[in-house]
């Protein structure tokens, strides 16, 4: 009379739990490094794709708040409000380029003779040391009715520049995410 654990033995099945009976052979080491470093480059792909992102700043129409140089690291997955410092994809140039928020949605924008910001005839509260000009040669003309889900960008330095000013509002798939650390770089 023969036993359960007989037949699975001359059958060639493994113990009970086990299944298939033959044990794999372990992965030669190099081949299990390279598939590991695979598995880390997507996940770092994936993660500047879909999550955060890296530019560097270049010139000076962020300042006092950015410097040419600094390394910023943006957030793509978090709701965009007035006042932040967002990277954007510039809609004439293509160029990343680095503003800030002063107005979103339905508004309207009106950038008077004496370098004042109203938005809806009122001035924003904003720590902005330099008057906001009109621009050389700027394609907006005020006041600028922004349409829904639009996001008007200042730079801080404001005197010169390239920003909605000049190009008028960006809608959320221009925008490429929020600055949320700046490492600078300046003297390294």
């Amino acid at each position: 009379m023969s036993t359960d654990l007989d037949v699975r033995a001359n059958s060639g099945q493994g113990p009970p739990g086990k299944p298939g009976g033959a044990a794999r052979k372990p992965l030669p080491p190099w081949l299990a490094l390279l598939c590991k470093v695979a598995a880390l480059a997507l996940l770092v792909f994936l993660t500047l794709t879909f999550v955060m992102g890296i530019h560097v700043h270049e010139g000076n129409r962020m300042y006092p708040f950015l410097m040419d140089g600094d390394l910023l690291i943006t957030y793509k997955l978090e709701a965009y409000q007035v006042g932040d410092v967002v990277a954007y994809r510039h809609p004439e140039t293509g160029k990343t380029e680095i503003s800030r928020i002063v107005a979103m949605g339905d508004g309207v924008i009106q950038v008077t003779a004496y370098g004042e910001l109203l938005i809806n005839g009122v001035a924003p509260a904003e720590r902005v040391f330099y008057p906001t000009a009109p621009l050389d040669g700027e394609n907006v003309e005020y006041p600028y009715t922004m349409r829904r889900g639009g996001y008007f960008v200042l730079d801080d330095y404001r005197t010169e520049g390239d920003d909605s000013r000049r190009f008028g509002q960006l809608l959320e798939e221009d925008l490429l995410g929020k600055v949320v650390y700046v490492f600078r770089r300046r003297g390294i």
